[in-house]
């Protein structure tokens, strides 16, 4: 009997429910079965070892399944069966079919995929019949689906019933791209699984830049601005970096500037196009007040931008960037100094030579405690003569400066005038002396310093008093305060001797009339009293000090420390015998004062952390204390402020405060 292969109706008659037209494909397929031996069609079902529903309620199962040779145990049952239209036998029909004539089969099979079935979805329980249908159809798609139209493909790619390495490398390019782009976009293909890349990287239309830059531009991430196509943008924007495509920068900086998830890797895209437009755009969101160190989105951007502008060329990049290597922004530290820094890590030795301020900025820097190591590495990889010529310069400008600026020697008698009263315009005009000043007003000066000093001590002596009386919990209260030691002279004259010049003559005097000091406090010597201060309050509960916690808590807020001369010393020699071992520049000596807070709330529980340093060697007057990571502070501001609280500066930041404890160290010190 010859085989039934009518072509479908055409679409102007055809019927618009999807159901009927799923009838007429079974009822051609069925005649087409007929053309068989019963025996034959038996043995087939057999064969493809497929289940069938039980029961059947209208077009939806209601039961279970079990295999196709059972439900009919002979070829005459099954035709009997689909002659009465069963259900399970009409969905079993076509792979039937597949067994016994492949190719009507497969020309059927195309049919099926090509009815609209958009309106019918899965339901619990109940799997309508003409997505049974279209399974099937799909399976026998998949045996050869180089006889599917790319249409068919592109569906079954977006439904995620053909895999992509299923598709014949020859029909990828029958496929259209924007087919292709929607459902990367969708979700329904993952570009971050090889196979699915490589739908991509063999497709002609994305052979040339412009065909990468319109599949570019169709991703949500321009549309929408998110979405699941993130890896093929990503990629599309690494091909036309390597294809150099310039008309594709505009869209990339819109990446670069607009979108984290792109992050760094359009950035350096654009470094690696290099022309004038694209080191422009990738140098676009340059910020001189400088990014968080935490702040990794906007810092990715700031060290490609600071890269682009360096590429762009060094002369303009110094115009740009040189504020931030400004001496008073080196002293203030902060956020700017982490652009500086990725300023020095992408100079190159040859921009540094094409542009022979950047040498002169390094050499600036390279005495800098945040900054130093980083630029002393760059200068160490510079020709020494150009490094001489510019450290001569310095030099010359840092002369001419210091002449413009100086300013009217101190009048009257620097001593007298402390004493009546004048302590912090007296310590403003000592700050401002040059480093060698005259003999007569350097011994002035000093007995300043030798005076604030003494004052100093009387005031910790009484503040250290008053917390013994109270039970402070010193982690050491033999370290609380010490005495300079009988050779405290001969000691300092040896760290003078180490760090190459003179101490700032402030903290000279600490050494020699105060000593050292240490109010750090110790959890596990707490005392408390429940009958004079109430129930102890929960350690994570304390934010401010209550009137009625005067002491016990007082370790938390910043506890003065200046730790002893012999251990200044000490870290002096260690650094000596480094530097000596040193091949290159000769670092400062960043001389540790105080450890961090924690350490000083309670040694045996601190935290790594930055410590308060002086730079050694310093200012004639007054050393500049850096405060951890923050900026400096003038030695005698940073006492006066630490004794204004008790010894605690950080009560400042606190709403409650124990009032009458700060009034009782007023009391008790003298104005310094």
């Amino acid at each position: 009997m010859p085989v039934d292969r009518t072509d479908p109706v055409s679409p102007a008659e055809a019927p618009a429910d999807p159901a009927a037209l799923i009838d007429d494909v079974n009822s051609r397929i069925v005649r087409a079965l007929g053309a068989h031996d019963p025996a034959e069609l038996h043995a087939a079902a057999t064969g493809t070892g497929i289940n069938v529903g039980e029961t059947y309620a209208g077009r939806l199962w209601t039961g279970g399944v079990r295999p196709l040779a059972q439900c009919y145990p002979t070829g005459e049952a099954f035709m009997a069966a689909l002659t009465d239209g069963s259900p399970a036998a009409l969905n079993a029909a076509i792979e039937v079919l597949a067994a016994v004539e492949p190719t009507a089969a497969m020309a059927f099979a195309l049919e099926v995929m090509r009815i609209d079935l958009d309106g019918f979805t899965f339901g619990h329980h109940r799997v309508p019949f003409e997505l049974v249908m279209r399974g099937r159809a799909e399976k026998i798609i998949k045996r050869e689906p180089s006889q599917a139209s790319a249409e068919i493909l592109l569906d079954m790619l977006r439904r995620r019933s053909l895999a992509p390495g299923e598709i014949p490398k020859g029909r990828i390019a029958d496929i259209p791209i924007s087919g292709l782009l929607a459902c990367v976009s969708t979700g329904a293909l993952r570009f971050d699984r090889a196979e699915e890349a490589g739908l991509f990287s063999g497709h002609p239309a994305l052979r040339e830049g412009a065909g990468l830059l319109d599949a570019l531009l169709r991703t949500r991430w321009f549309t929408e601005a998110d979405g699941p196509d993130g890896d093929l943008a990503e990629w599309l924007a690494g091909r036309l970096a390597a294809a150099r495509h310039t008309p594709a920068v505009p869209a990339l900086r819109e990446l670069f500037t607009r979108h984290r998830r792109f992050l760094p890797a359009v950035g350096l895209h654009l470094l690696e196009i290099g022309t004038p437009e694209a080191l422009e755009a990738a140098a676009s969101p340059l910020s001189l007040e400088g990014v968080p160190i935490n702040d990794y989105a906007r810092l990715d951007r700031q060290t490609t931008a600071i890269d682009a502008l360096l590429r762009a060329g060094p002369s303009r990049a110094f115009d740009v960037l040189a504020p931030l290597f400004e001496e008073q922004v080196l002293r203030s530290g902060g956020i700017r100094s982490e652009s500086a820094r990725t300023v020095l890590e992408k100079l190159t030795p040859a921009q540094a030579a094409a542009e022979p301020r950047w040498i002169e900025r390094s050499l600036m820097a390279a005495q800098d405690r945040e900054l130093g190591a980083t630029a002393r590495a760059l200068l160490e990889r510079l020709d020494p003569g150009l490094v001489a010529e510019a450290a001569a310069r310095v030099k010359k400008h840092r002369r001419k400066a210091a002449a413009g600026s100086r300013v009217k020697p101190p009048a009257g008698n620097l001593v007298s005038r402390y004493r009546a009263g004048e302590h912090e315009r007296v310590w403003e005009e000592l700050v401002a002396l040059d480093r060698r000043p005259p003999k007569a007003l350097a011994a002035q000066a000093e007995a300043v310093a030798l005076e604030t000093m003494e004052r100093v001590r009387c005031g910790l002596a009484a503040v250290v008093e008053r917390l013994h009386a109270e039970a402070y919990p010193f982690h050491e209260k033999a370290r609380a305060l010490v005495p300079p030691p009988l050779d405290a002279l001969r000691s300092v004259q040896r760290l003078e001797g180490l760090t190459g010049g003179p101490l700032p003559l402030s903290l000279r005097a600490f050494y020699l009339v105060v000593g050292s000091v240490d109010l750090s406090g110790s959890e596990d010597g707490l005392r408390h009293d429940p009958g004079k201060h109430g129930p102890k309050p929960k350690r994570d509960a304390i934010v401010d000090v209550p009137e009625t916690y005067p002491f016990m808590y007082l370790s938390h807020f910043d506890p003065l420390v200046v730790l002893p001369l012999e251990e200044a010393v000490a870290e002096a020699e260690t650094w000596a015998r480094e530097e000596r071992a040193r091949v290159g520049m000769r670092a400062p000596l960043d001389l540790t004062i105080s450890p961090g807070p924690s350490f000083k709330a309670n040694p045996l529980d601190a935290q790594p952390e930055p410590v308060d340093t002086v730079r050694l060697p310093g200012p004639f007057a007054d050393a500049e204390l850096r405060r951890g990571r923050g900026g400096t502070v003038p030695f005698v501001e940073h006492l006066r402020v630490c004794l204004a609280w008790g010894g605690f500066p950080g009560l400042a930041g606190t709403s409650v405060r124990p009032q009458a404890a700060l009034d009782a160290f007023a009391q008790c010190v003298a104005p310094f």
